[in-house]
């Protein structure tokens, strides 16, 4: 049975998948001489969403990880906010594109994004599975979705469900299920069906309590 944790390391994956295929599109549009603002206005997406993640991991994951593990976090901070620098960087092309100066800026935020998520995946947050409660983690995975406004919600589901595969959306709806209150989750479930389409059904074979 997946755990809280395991629902992190999902929207991980969505994050690399997003980023690799907004790196992969400005790259392929400026060596063509086409128009960036597609692919400017899909990162702004993944930006916002980034944003909610890295304050939930800060609220909450860090401090649980420093409880256990002193002086691990200090790196970590440091890619927050070079994260921070590289996507207000991003920002600002948007309202003025340069192709050759946002393929590169989208190469190094998605280099630094994969590493940093690697660097979590293989050390932090086993350190949190193994170091803290069961209860601890879904404290911290409930704060963690928290820190998305319930106005923004719709649009994390939007951009969330396609980036994963049926394993990893099976993972997140379970913890959701567990984790939410059942009227939240309800109201969630029209955005996921929204969000997959064709691909309900298999998220219903697998999870029929749906």
């Amino acid at each position: 049975m997946s755990g809280p944790i395991d629902a992190v390391l999902c929207i991980h994956d969505a994050f690399r998948r997003d980023m690799f295929q907004i790196d992969d599109a400005a790259f392929r549009i400026t060596r063509g001489g086409g128009d960036l603002t597609h692919v400017l206005d899909r990162f702004h997406i993944m930006g916002e969403i980034l944003d909610y993640h890295a304050k939930g991991e800060e609220e909450a994951v860090f401090p649980a990880v420093d409880k256990v593990a002193p002086l691990v976090i200090k790196t970590y901070v440091l890619d927050h906010r070079e994260l921070d620098r590289m996507v207000s960087g991003l920002e600002i092309l948007r309202k003025a594109p340069d192709g050759l100066t946002a393929a590169r800026a989208t190469a190094a935020l998605n280099e630094h994004l994969r590493l940093h998520l690697d660097k979590e995946d293989a050390f932090l947050y086993p350190i949190l599975r193994e170091r803290t409660s069961e209860d601890e983690q879904a404290s911290i995975a409930g704060h963690m979705a928290g820190a998305v406004p319930p106005d923004r919600t719709p649009i994390l589901v939007q951009w969330l469900f396609p980036l994963l595969n049926h394993d990893e959306r099976t993972v997140i709806t379970r913890v959701w299920m567990t984790l939410m209150p059942p009227q939240v989750f309800t109201g969630l479930k029209p955005l996921i069906r929204k969000a997959i389409g064709g691909e309900w059904a298999e998220l219903k074979r697998r999870i029929p309590e749906l």
